[in-house]
């Protein structure tokens, strides 16, 4: 489900929400949607925590929500306050369902303070080998000069850093504070 920042949904989707998310009731200064949350396949949150860790440095936690008893793995984004919580996050929920093949949908984030965060995720991302290049759109990112001029790259699997293979397919558009879209301009 995609998610806002209204209290019903922390109240309605999980405990998750409320422990990494927005607390219940409280405003954000997020300028985008709180959290997305996927279900995935069993055995692979802890793998996909890591890739986020290793590409992104990105804050992971994977935990067993006691009301499903499912493995969760929750990726932070955005600004992270005092008390652990992000403005943004992606959650990842193990599941025995059958799921969908992947159909393109994708997701964008914006990543670091400066150039040299975005510079320093673009070579994190190429040395993962995950780099795409999605044949509708006119970013045709394969190095880091051409990362630098459209100021985003995008890859769509998420990889098992130890092996390489993808255990979950979707496309991330990674931007760069730079970028013209970015909400902090």
């Amino acid at each position: 489900p995609i998610l806002t920042n209204d209290p019903s949904d922390i109240e309605e989707y999980s405990s998750a929400a409320e422990k990494y998310g927005i607390p219940q009731g409280q405003a954000t200064e997020c300028r985008g949607i709180s959290y997305v949350e996927f279900l995935v396949p069993q055995n692979r949150v802890s793998r996909i925590a890591e890739f986020y860790d290793c590409v992104f440095d990105a804050t992971t936690t994977v935990f067993t929500d006691p009301a499903t008893e499912e493995e969760v793995a929750i990726v932070a984004f955005g600004s992270i306050d005092e008390t652990g919580r992000s403005s943004q996050c992606l959650i990842f929920r193990e599941t025995t369902m059958e799921l969908p093949a992947y159909d393109g949908h994708h997701i964008s984030l914006y990543v670091g303070d400066s150039k040299d965060d975005f510079e320093q995720a673009f070579k994190n991302a190429e040395e993962a080998q995950v780099l795409w290049v999605n044949p509708r759109f006119s970013d045709k990112v394969t190095n880091i000069n051409t990362a630098k001029k459209w100021k985003q790259f995008r890859f769509k699997n998420l990889i098992d850093m130890r092996v390489g293979f993808p255990i979950h397919g979707l496309e991330h558009e990674v931007r760069s504070v730079e970028h013209d879209s970015w909400p902090g301009r």
